[in-house]
């Protein structure tokens, strides 16, 4: 074939032009024979190497620039459609028959159901992945994490129609990205405080320890002084406030009900979303433009600083806003409530059975942020349960 088939990256084309000078290898062709020991013949493959990696990159540079118009305009140019999605002719994706079972993982995690209890229940109601497979961990982490799920496409939002709302999405995202969904349960030893206790002098995570010789578990000892206690009286107080902390969220729901009617805070977020998508567009052209070399570096510089300045507003902006959203406060205080109701059952470490510590700690991860431990050398134990 011709000496562009060698190569089409000029760095490998000078390795193997190497090569071949210096084991005396000739490239022949249909139309003649290099030697790269002659002078012309290697200029001659240099610049026909040189020629062909710059052809190159220009074809990939267009191929990149289709995708990413093609993206722009909500088509899906990714292979294989999620599970949940089917393309149609138009090139868009749109939900299909099983968007209930996306529906039903998302809603699973939020109301604190750990993965392995998860893939338990997709294999008992005969929940198949996409390719009729059993399901991994992994598997469901890759869902949960898949922005497709709620309308967008590589950071372009509302592209097509969304399985699952972005409050759903970010709030199933939050619990699996942090605490102890990070690793599976065979690599962590879960208890129902697990990464929630704090020392109340220096702040750093206080976990448990296990004295076999009396079969019973201990609040460990800080390295600043903070002293040990008994984990399962300290485990009974913390259900006791917790399930205490029913009342107060009964209460928010009243407020918020009672104020929700001159609310306008679905609008404002409405026209903040807008724009975030106008300024990431705006965002992508610059890029296109200098890729083609129509603005100068300096231009691009200036132009990406002010566009990335107003996203970041805008992104602080919608995240305050998000706070005081009347319809998202209501669905959160309803989940905090299902879960609360659920912790009312008993608990596997104090009673023998009933809930596994794997389940509370989930479900403890998404009510609180943390629990404040005090037990100075000459005074009483106190705890301080931080409520999200």
């Amino acid at each position: 074939m011709d000496i562009d088939r060698l190569s089409r990256n000029e760095f490998d084309s000078s390795d193997i032009k190497r090569i071949l000078h210096d084991t005396g290898t000739l490239i022949i062709t249909p139309y003649r024979v290099y030697d790269l020991t002659q002078d012309d013949d290697s200029l001659l493959v240099g610049v026909t190497s040189l020629i062909a990696s710059q052809e190159y990159k220009m074809i990939h540079k267009r191929m990149k620039r289709g995708k990413q118009y093609a993206q722009q305009q909500g088509l899906w140019t990714d292979g294989i459609p999620p599970l949940g999605y089917t393309k149609g002719k138009d090139k868009k994706l749109s939900p299909n028959d099983r968007a209930d079972d996306i529906r039903y993982i998302f809603n699973s995690i939020i109301e604190g159901v750990t993965i392995p209890d998860l893939i338990r229940n997709l294999d008992r109601f005969q929940i198949k992945t996409r390719t009729g497979s059993i399901w991994h961990y992994n598997a469901i982490l890759r869902i949960v994490n898949n922005e497709v799920y709620k309308g967008d496409l590589h950071g372009i939002e509302g592209t097509h129609e969304a399985i699952v709302s972005v409050e759903t999405w970010d709030r199933a995202n939050t619990i699996v990205n942090t605490y102890s969904f990070k690793a599976p349960r065979s690599k962590n030893k879960i208890y129902p405080t697990s990464g929630l206790i704090f020392c109340g002098n220096c702040g750093k995570v206080q976990g448990c320890n296990y004295h076999p010789h009396i079969d019973k578990l201990y609040i460990k000892v800080c390295r600043c002084g903070n002293r040990s206690f008994y984990y399962n009286d300290v485990l009974k107080l913390i259900k006791q406030q917790v399930l205490s902390h029913k009342e107060t969220i009964l209460k928010a729901i009243f407020c918020l009900d009672r104020g929700s009617e001159e609310d306008d805070t679905p609008r404002r977020l409405e026209l903040i979303k807008k724009a975030m998508g106008k300024a990431n567009r705006a965002l992508e052209k610059i890029e296109i433009l200098f890729e083609e070399d129509e603005i100068t570096l300096p231009q691009y510089r200036g132009r990406k600083a002010k566009r990335t300045e107003e996203i970041k507003h805008l992104e602080i902006e919608l995240a305050n806003l998000m706070k005081d959203d009347t319809d998202t406060k209501r669905r959160t205080l309803d989940d905090y409530l299902r879960i609360i109701d659920g912790l009312f059952d008993k608990w596997e470490i104090l009673d023998g059975d009933g809930l596994s510590n794997e389940d509370i700690n989930r479900r403890l991860h998404v009510l609180i942020s943390g629990i404040v431990w005090r037990y100075p050398k000459h005074g009483e134990p106190t705890l301080r349960v931080i409520y999200k």
